[in-house]
């Protein structure tokens, strides 16, 4: 479960909002008595919200939204001496968030907003505290223009390179005006299946997998990729994830709260370059590619043998210069010895006892040990959550310093480095022919 706060423009008008992110088993119904114990969960953790974060509050009130959905208006000038009871459920159409009833007369403090979806047109002017709550599923998306790491790629199921489409979920959302003859199904990190034009699937995932700000040409390339990874999946009547385990797509409610007064530019932006791309999709001999991407590469893209285990011929090893050197080419992360030790399952006490073996041809570490005991470079990077693959390391304290270039596996595009390709002049036609090696450009 997870709780925001931010303050918003709705209506012209500054208002404190709080948001609550729950797992899809937590949804209302009509059968409120078999929900009363989650109902109540609900209710404890807003209210221990409340009381830990009262201080920071710029009003007495507080607009409530549930899983995306306007309940309420909390009002909580009691709420220092007076514990916040319940959420109740009054009919299948309103939620009421009420302090204790028994001792507050006051109806004012009780502001009941009739259930609707959330589709104001509000700015986001800060965030003032984030709480997060592991034991609990679900991600609450971060309205917040910034790199997109790895989409669908980091942490996308192993691709099959058999050409035949690794089925799993489901993907779906409210459809647009553009004009897209096929329907696809999408399943909602929320769980709710939705089925909606393929263009309009596009949309939400280029607004999503990549900052709007970015060339159109790089906007371009990343639409056809989407679309391609999209038709390859779904070629067998499978539904697309809307989470990572995918593409991330986020729905237009979704893509305003993410650009808040910057919507119409952004979303018009992308639009148009999913636009000039329609239908087109990737192909290598005539069959869909497996059109997987990445945030930055270290110079060089990976062959997916050293990430996934398994090779196609498109997919091969090219040099991506343009992303030396973009923001956050190069960071370093900072692991005490005991949590890599108890990670990787060795008595680690020195940086001496670490040795890079050898490297991949996109220049990731291939070979590692730790204590004598051997990793591929990729299985490091995912067991202590680096940024890449390409790591050299350093010893400081009791702690190692691991210092990485690039950010994702490196398998196929680098989003960065399309986009700074774009800004030499690069098409996307160009670029998604410079990361995928020997593809075709067809319009399905």
């Amino acid at each position: 479960m997870e709780i925001i706060q931010k303050i918003a423009m709705i209506d012209g008008k500054e208002k404190l909002v709080i948001y609550v992110s729950y797992p899809s088993d937590y949804e209302f119904g009509l059968d409120f008595d078999s929900l009363k114990k989650k109902v109540k969960d609900i209710t404890t953790r807003i209210k221990e919200y409340i009381k830990t974060n009262i201080d920071s509050f710029s009003d007495d009130s507080a607009l409530l939204i549930l899983n995306g959905i306007v309940v309420g208006t909390l009002v909580f000038s009691q709420i220092k001496h007076e514990p916040f009871e319940s959420i109740s459920l009054n009919d299948d159409t309103q939620i009421v968030a009420s302090l204790n009833e028994e001792d507050n007369q006051d109806s004012n403090k009780n502001e009941v907003i009739p259930k609707k979806e959330v589709d104001v047109n509000y700015v986001i002017e800060s965030e003032q505290t984030r709480i997060i709550n592991s034991s609990a599923s679900g991600k609450l998306e971060e309205p917040i223009e910034k790199p997109v790491v790895d989409g669908t790629s980091n942490t996308v199921s192993k691709p099959n390179f058999n050409g035949n489409s690794n089925a799993n979920s489901n993907t779906g959302n409210t459809t647009n005006n553009t004009n897209s003859s096929k329907i696809i199904s999408v399943k909602l990190s929320s769980g709710t299946v939705i089925k909606l034009g393929l263009e309009d699937y596009v949309i939400g995932v280029v607004g999503s997998e990549m900052p709007a700000l970015f060339n159109s040409e790089a906007l371009k390339a990343q639409a056809v990729a989407a679309r391609t990874y999209a038709l390859k999946k779904t070629s067998s009547g499978a539904t697309l994830s809307a989470t990572t385990a995918d593409q991330v797509y986020k729905t237009d409610a979704q893509l305003r709260t993410q650009w808040g007064g910057s919507f119409n530019t952004y979303y018009t932006k992308v639009k148009n370059a999913v636009l000039a791309t329609s239908g087109q999709c990737m192909t290598y001999s005539g069959q869909y590619i497996d059109a997987v991407y990445f945030s930055t590469s270290n110079g060089m893209t990976e062959d997916p043998v050293n990430v996934w285990g398994g090779s196609v011929p498109y997919l091969k090893p090219v040099q991506s210069k343009w992303d030396v050197g973009v923001r956050g080419f190069s960071q370093s992360k900072t692991i005490p010895m005991s949590v890599i030790s108890q990670k990787l399952g060795v008595n680690l006490t020195s940086a001496s006892q670490i040795s890079i073996n050898s490297r991949t041809a996109g220049n990731r570490v291939n070979n590692v040990t730790f204590v004598g005991k051997a990793f591929n470079g990729a299985k490091v990077r995912s067991l202590l959550g680096l940024r890449s693959a390409d790591f050299s390391v350093s010893q400081s304290g009791n702690s190692i310093v691991f210092t990485t270039k690039g950010y994702g596996h490196g398998v196929g595009m680098s989003q960065y480095g399309a986009n700074e390709m774009a800004k030499a002049g690069y098409s996307y036609s160009q670029i998604l022919k410079h990361y995928y090696t020997g593809i075709s450009i067809i319009k399905k």
